[in-house]
């Protein structure tokens, strides 16, 4: 049965939570004392990005475990999941060097992660515009690694975004957060964004003309064991499955301390009107300041969600010498001010109203950025404080590694792994009373942690108190998150989010069959992923829906896509 439950108010620094049974009273903070036993981080650094966890151990030990009473673990329950934890956040680290990791060539490191010569990993992978080509183009097949970091030696590194404004109409530059806008740092200059996906995924991709609307359209009508979207999963150690990173990046100014940062330098399109000119350019000194990694491996068919942060994001940290660090995205003198707040758009204004976008010259306002706390609420995150409490410990193992062998990742940190506790697990649908379990379930596999999110990726998603339709799966749910009204406090999940994602389906058309043009565009219809029977989802990947939208396919006075740019009730600060 599932437990009905309101979420009343903090007394005393605890949570009351009133449930059919009665009252909860949840600690807000001070977390249990960790179960003994688990692993530490390897001693030795390895430049070899991981496959998977064990897959058959993990399974072997997720078959004890049984949740019970609306989602809460035992004793022995939260030990095996602890455990299980320990081993994705352990992969997570080990793929975030690889990762960084620079190479001699494609897949040769270099013998040291601290080399002064050579690419990271990542920079030999397929960047999201060299897929997702103007008007649904067929793009390069093979890849050739090498030829694109020859390329960027030559040209500069190329940045894009994976997700754009495309639900807002905006039209000025895609320098944007996903479904929100710009992020601006301490600097009053803004984040800048960048993804790319594996060799293994691209070939999935180019072979099932995924990467345009009119081939996804194609693909979703093929016979139906043959039109569901699966990315490659791995094949034990033999070969990687579907990786797709995102990175983020702060341009660095003179009070930065450059030696605490991954840095490139970059070649930026700025976001500002052109008037009927080419774009405007210049290029930054950037750092590294947020990576998403995902993978799609056997023990996780709903991917491990991996998400890394620079840690002055949003804190001040002491430095060796003396002193406070200086955080990049966060004002420690403005204690009750405001917080994740979205800048106000002011481009491309209708008689100074109804702007669409934002412009880089007009959005210089820092954004006080905080990492939402969620507090613990049985039934809805049973364990997510224990999760963070053995993340943090697990943090600095590897960043006393990484510092005595004076690595400037050091400076960087796990936020959390979300990965599947029952891989099978079915999804929950959401509506009227479903919460919590259709938001600890709106995705399958009974995944873990159940919150997680990236300060500089989603910042405008940290909302705490909300309606729970927010967070419920979303298609079959109003916008306005009134489906389901219980209040809960919350903010969003990786994979929770991903699973929304879907292919195009078709073409809109009006009643008298005709296709609906839209500024010249045909509109395309796409799927998401469902509860219920076929719904073209596209396996958690953002990516095929959002780029696609972008090309312009098959409208009259249609032109072309271009690159936006080169390289690569608010809440209150606690």
């Amino acid at each position: 049965m599932q437990r009905k439950w309101i979420l009343l108010s903090f007394v005393g620094g605890l949570l009351v939570i009133a449930s059919l049974a009665g009252f909860y009273m949840v600690r807000r903070t001070g977390a249990q004392p960790l179960q003994a036993g688990l692993r530490q981080f390897p001693s030795t650094l390895s430049p070899q990005l991981p496959y998977d966890v064990n897959a058959a151990q993990i399974e072997a030990m997720m078959a004890e475990v049984h949740p019970q009473n609306g989602g809460e673990y035992s004793p022995h329950d939260t030990e095996l999941v602890l455990k299980a934890q320990r081993e994705f956040d352990i992969l997570s680290w080990q793929a975030f060097l690889a990762l960084n990791w620079p190479q001699q060539s494609y897949e040769s490191p270099q013998s040291s992660l601290n080399a002064t010569s050579g690419q990271p990993l990542w920079s030999y992978w397929v960047p999201i515009e060299k897929i997702f080509l103007p008007n649904g183009a067929r793009p390069q097949f093979p890849w050739n690694p090498a030829q694109q970091v020859k390329d960027a030696a030559t040209n500069g590194i190329s940045l894009t975004m994976t997700k754009a404004a495309w639900r807002q109409q905006a039209s000025a530059s895609d320098n944007f957060q996903a479904f929100s806008g710009p992020l601006v740092d301490q600097n009053g200059k803004w984040a800048r964004y960048e993804a790319l996906v594996d060799p293994e995924e691209y070939e999935y991709l180019y072979k099932n003309e995924l990467y345009s609307i009119d081939g996804q359209i194609r693909f979703s009508n093929r016979d139906v064991n043959q039109s569901e979207v699966s990315m490659p999963l791995n094949s034990g150690d033999k070969k990687h499955g579907s990786i797709e990173i995102k990175l983020s990046w702060k341009e660095l100014g003179p009070n930065d301390d450059r030696s605490r940062f991954y840095t490139k330098k970059v070649r930026v399109e700025l976001s500002e009107p052109t008037n009927g000119g080419p774009p405007q350019y210049r290029t930054i000194d950037a750092g590294l300041v947020g990576m998403h990694i995902a993978m799609r491996t056997e023990s996780s068919p709903e991917w491990i969600w991996s998400t890394f942060e620079q840690i002055d994001n949003v804190r001040q940290n002491p430095l060796e010498h003396g002193g406070l660090s200086h955080a990049n995205f966060m004002n420690p003198t403005l204690k009750n001010a405001p917080v994740n707040v979205l800048p106000a758009k002011n481009g491309d204004c209708t008689n100074g109203t109804n702007c669409q976008t934002w412009y880089e010259n007009l959005t210089t306002t820092p954004v006080q950025t905080s990492r939402v706390q969620v507090p613990l609420q049985h039934g809805l995150n049973p364990i997510d404080d224990k999760i963070s409490e053995a993340v943090a410990e697990l943090n600095k193992q590897v960043q006393a590694l990484l510092h005595s062998q004076g690595s400037v990742f050091q400076y960087y940190e796990l936020i959390g792994t979300q990965w599947p506790v029952h891989k099978f697990a079915p999804a929950y649908a959401g509506g009227q009373g479903s919460a919590p379990e259709s938001i600890t379930n709106k995705t399958p596999g009974d995944v873990v942690p159940v919150f997680l999110v990236n300060t500089t990726m989603e910042t405008y998603f940290q909302k705490g108190g909300q309606n729970a339709g927010c967070l419920e799966q979303d298609d079959r749910l109003p916008d306005n998150c009134t489906a389901d009204t219980t209040p809960v406090t919350g903010t969003e999940s990786c994979v929770g989010c991903h699973y929304s994602a879907g292919i195009a389906t078709g073409w809109k058309r009006d009643m008298n069959g005709n296709p609906v043009i839209v500024n010249g565009v045909k509109q395309p219809i796409y799927g998401e992923n469902g509860h219920f029977g076929r719904s073209a989802h596209a396996s958690f990947s953002w990516m095929l829906q959002i780029e696609t939208s972008k090309q312009n396919l098959g409208g009259e006075a249609s032109t072309p896509a271009r690159k936006r740019f080169s390289m690569h009730t608010p809440n209150r600060q606690p």
